[in-house]
């Protein structure tokens, strides 16, 4: 092998290497990605009652926020979250975000809700009323209570959450819930 021969072996390989790298982290990076959408979705829901009542008693309403629910959306999947949150300059732009992103919600919900009930399939119904009682209704229920009004085990109800929330995600992030 002459020098000119082991330079372009040592590049191809280079190139190899390079490239399994990039694969690596880019699976990582929407590994990542997927897991804060899926974190930011269950923090959504899980204070839901808190946002609503927000919007609800704000003297400031959605349609005074510039920031479209898609820009809200960009900014909580952003890595620098912190930092955009600290850019929001006013009470009236955060009252106005919370009361975009709770009408986002409720009308995901809705969707969610059609989504379950037309798949015909009980265990999907049951995880809508799963996620409505422990986490929407004005009146939440205890993961007991709810385990035996289903007649169900406790670790379904944490099982059927998870799945909840996954599917909600996708429809509250829309396309980029999928990456």
């Amino acid at each position: 092998m002459n020098e000119k021969e082991i330079i372009e072996l040592a590049v191809a390989e280079g190139v190899k290497a390079a490239d399994k790298r990039f694969e690596t982290l880019k699976r990582k990076f929407v590994s990542e990605g997927k897991d804060k959408r899926l974190h930011n979705t269950k923090l959504l829901i899980c204070n839901y009652r808190m946002f609503k009542a927000h919007a609800e008693k704000s003297v400031y309403s959605a349609a005074e926020c510039e920031d479209s629910v898609f820009d809200i959306l960009a900014m909580m999947s952003d890595s620098d979250f912190s930092k955009a949150e600290t850019t929001v300059k006013s009470i009236r732009n955060s009252a106005a975000r919370t009361a975009i992103m709770v009408n986002h919600i409720n009308s995901m919900l809705e969707v969610y809700e059609i989504i379950c009930e037309k798949s015909g399939v009980p265990e999907n119904k049951r995880r809508y009323r799963i996620l409505k009682a422990l986490y929407i209704d004005d009146e939440p229920k205890s993961v007991d209570e709810i385990a035996e009004e289903e007649t169900i085990d406790r670790s379904t109800v944490y099982r059927d959450i998870k799945k909840a929330i996954q599917v909600l995600s996708n429809l509250i992030f829309g396309i980029d819930g999928l990456t």
